[in-house]
């Protein structure tokens, strides 16, 4: 779903849009780059280096256990994402 929304995402607005908490950001930005729409959230990106200074759970409440954590977004991955495009 997210992978057919992306294709309309006005990269300008997402940044404006960005009010939200920071670790939406995290997750959203990440999400779009694993589904291949990375390029549209290169304001986001900016957004997330200047504000994440900490890392979050993909799934907020599902534990951390063993998760890695991506380097660009910042969120430890809790869980395994299923992209179908």
């Amino acid at each position: 779903m997210l992978s057919e929304l992306a294709e309309r995402i006005e990269p300008k607005s997402l940044a404006t849009a960005a009010a939200a908490p920071v670790p939406w950001a995290q997750r959203l930005g990440y999400l779009l780059e694993l589904t291949g729409a990375g390029e549209r959230a290169s304001a986001l990106e900016d957004f997330v280096r200047a504000r994440a200074h900490e890392s979050t759970l993909l799934v907020p409440k599902k534990p951390r256990g063993t998760a890695v954590r991506n380097n660009d977004w910042k969120p430890f991955l809790n869980t395994e994402v299923e992209v179908d495009l």
